[in-house]
């Protein structure tokens, strides 16, 4: 084995290729190395394949020249070993050799050589094939160059993606998947998922629901998660309507989100104490009303997705139905219908409501759809985000659930006297709910964080009364049946926007004493009044749609004194400490 050199190069200057010469013949590898050396490589030189494998370990040569036929290891074992060792080199290995038979010469290549020369060898064309095999050896590494850069984004990019995944997966976690009357299915079509479900609890105990489905999908439609999420929990954790929430949801993407990027959403609240449900729709495919016999009605888009509209031209009206009993919702991204199987066939709204008619047992319909559209799919690959929900009503259990007293909990501020009083006209009455607002100043004025639920009852309660029976005139016995519902609602929402005069006046005071402290809620309204039973029914026997009201605050407050016609009442509620 031998070494050699043909002087250094200067530090501007780049390193002279290292060429290693394999040759058992020594007249051979001198006159190699007298050739080359006028071309200004670095040379090294082994006599057989074994030296040349070491050597070749500890110099890393940039080009081989091979002979076949050696001593203690030929050309084509050492050549494997070299590209073995060299495996994310390009180390080009020409093969020097006097066999000409086609059957050796397969064999140069096949072992990994590049190229072969027969000798004798024109010094020529030896020294035209280093040079084309030197062009793609730099080929090769500005590809494998661009290649580890683009290896080293990809990783940093997968990275990211994780972490959006899971603070995205975090964000619509919180109680979605916690609540036992829904089932879900997600399934998105890339890491971070385009479509959102979630599920919050207001202070009624009444539960928001909301599926929406950005513009696209992937990470760049699931930027809009953190504020639609943090919209929806905090407002729905204060009591405030899903029309004022979807409002809100609407003024702030249309704030941040691009141009012709926007978020279709469903927001469901269902009411189960009035066994009532409102329902704001905005580019969601049809939701799905069902009873324990199928689809009873269909609930069709009423509004443009949220952040396309400005403030003044949302629509907030939401359509209210009464649903009792097994009913049960479903709610659907527009992927679940427009799926496609291997011909390019729509999975579509005909073969989605045939699960209902498929199978008598209402409990499966949601399992039955899932299944249906898996086996339309086949191995068709997924092309969208894929959501649905069902919400199982029954009415009556959890009504039923809801008037159970609840224990006895504690205030976290020390108690103190206070008190506030708001007074509403007509105009304020139109545009504003007020019960989270007042609800939350009670809450975080006294620190009665634990007792938010029953105060926004009492005061949801009582307001609605003073509004709807007082100011509005309405009664209260047209809920009584499903169509009553609807025109109940219809009469309430028409006569509110042409509200012209009144006034509800609510004074609220807090008196200290040595359990803790007692807060005396009056409203007041401008109304001729309403008649109060004075002997209603208890609210364990009475599973009617309406007047419960009265028994229920009754049944959370220390007394409820009403004056007048019955525009007037006053609540006290007593807290121990």
């Amino acid at each position: 084995m031998e070494g050699s050199t043909n002087g250094a190069s200067s530090p501007d200057e780049a390193p002279p290729l290292k060429i290693l010469i394999v040759d058992d013949d020594q007249t051979n590898r001198l006159v190699l190395e007298a050739i080359l050396k006028k071309y200004g490589f670095q040379i090294l030189a082994a006599d057989d394949g074994s030296s040349a494998v070491t050597l070749f370990k500890q110099q890393q040569p940039d080009l081989v020249l091979m002979d076949v036929m050696m001593p203690i290891m030929d050309g084509y074992e050492a050549t494997r070993q070299i590209k073995a060792i060299s495996v994310d080199r390009f180390v080009p290995i020409i093969f020097l050799t006097a066999l000409n038979d086609e059957k050796a010469l397969a064999e140069c290549v096949s072992c990994g050589g590049d190229d072969f020369l027969t000798k004798p060898y024109n010094h020529v064309i030896l020294k035209a094939k280093i040079d084309a095999l030197m062009r793609m050896r730099e080929l090769y590494i500005e590809v494998k160059a661009q290649k580890d850069e683009l290896s080293y984004h990809h990783e940093r990019l997968r990275r990211e993606h994780e972490i959006a995944e899971r603070v995205f997966a975090n964000v619509i976690k919180p109680t979605a998947f916690s609540v036992p009357n829904i089932k879900h299915m997600l399934s998105p079509m890339a890491m971070a998922n385009g479509d959102m479900l979630l599920v919050g609890q207001k202070p009624s105990s009444d539960y928001h629901y909301l599926l929406g489905d950005f513009t696209g999908h992937g990470l760049s439609a699931a930027i809009g998660a953190l504020p639609v999420s943090d919209i929806f929990y905090t407002m729905t954790r204060k009591g405030f309507h899903i029309s004022d929430i979807a409002a809100e949801i609407n003024r702030k993407l249309k704030l941040i989100l691009p141009t012709g990027m926007f978020f279709a959403a469903c927001l469901v609240e269902f009411d189960h104490k009035k066994g009532a449900v409102s329902i704001w729709n905005g580019g969601i495919p049809d939701l799905l009303l069902c009873d324990e016999k199928g689809i009873t009605r269909k609930v069709a888009a009423q509004h443009l997705p949220l952040g396309v509209l400005n403030d003044g031209q949302f629509d907030r009206a939401m359509d209210r139905f009464e649903v009792v009993g097994e009913n049960r919702i479903y709610i659907y991204s527009d992927g679940i219908i427009e799926s496609t199987n291997e011909a390019g066939e729509m999975f579509g709204q005909q073969r989605f409501d045939a699960a209902f008619t498929s199978t008598r047992d209402p409990s499966s319909w949601f399992e039955t759809i899932q299944a249906s559209l898996e086996q339309f799919r086949g191995s068709a690959p997924q092309s969208d985000d894929l959501t649905l929900l069902e919400i199982h009503c029954n009415a009556v259990e959890n009504a039923l659930a809801g008037t159970k007293q609840p224990a006895v909990v504690h205030a976290t501020a020390e108690a103190s006297e206070w008190g506030f009083v708001v007074e509403l006209g007509a105009s304020a009455l139109r545009m504003l709910d007020p019960k989270p607002m007042l609800t939350q100043m009670l809450v975080d004025i006294q620190g009665l964080e634990e007792h938010r639920e029953r105060l926004y009852m009492v005061l949801t309660e009582l307001y609605a009364n003073a509004l709807e029976h007082g100011l509005l005139k309405l009664d209260s016995a047209l809920k009584r049946t499903e169509n009553g519902f609807i025109e109940y609602y219809t009469k309430r929402e028409a006569a509110l926007l042409s509200l012209e005069e009144g006034w509800i006046k609510i004074d609220i005071s807090h008196q200290p004493d040595e359990t803790g402290g007692r807060l005396t809620i009056r409203l007041e309204d401008s109304g001729d009044g309403f008649s109060v039973d004075d002997a209603p029914a208890a609210l364990e026997g009475n599973l009617a749609l309406c007047g419960r009201g009265v028994e229920l605050v009754r049944s959370l407050c220390e007394t409820v004194t009403y004056h007048g016609n019955g525009n007037c009442v006053e609540a006290i509620y007593k807290w121990e400490g």
